[in-house]
């Protein structure tokens, strides 16, 4: 097995640190980040379950440090186990940095099949989290 690590690029949101980390802690509010090709969308506040390109994939959270760091894991039934970390820095008080880090082991094939794929739809996710409203 290969160790896969895929870092997004850094994101700039224009709200507060504390607002998008309550945000981004609850899947429920998910729905606004997924993809239009995602399927079957279903969450609750700490799991979230959807289909995309005929995978299903569970997600957990596992750990939150507030206001910085999420930690979501996939669960036992997902097509791909791997950990998401969502890193949040305050620049200023309406500047937050956003990175997404994606850890997993996977055969080489698998590897290298995958990481432009992840790196691309992770890339999209940071896009995604820099244009919506955060109440």
């Amino acid at each position: 097995m290969a160790k896969l690590e895929i870092v997004s690029k850094i994101g700039k949101i224009q709200n507060q640190q504390e607002r998008i980390f309550k945000f981004l802690s609850d899947f429920r509010n998910f729905d606004r980040l997924v993809p239009p090709e995602t399927e079957n969308w279903s969450s609750t506040e700490d799991t979230c379950r959807f289909k995309v390109k005929g995978q299903h994939i569970g997600l957990e959270i596992m750990d939150r440090e507030p206001n910085k760091t999420i930690k979501i894991r996939s669960s036992d039934d997902s097509a791909l186990p791997f950990l998401l970390w969502i890193q949040l820095l305050e620049k200023d008080a309406y500047d937050t940095r956003v990175r997404l880090t994606i850890h997993s082991e996977v055969n080489m094939m698998m590897k290298l099949a995958i990481k432009k794929q992840l790196k691309k739809a992770l890339d999209q996710l940071v896009d995604q989290m820099s244009i919506i409203p955060y109440p």
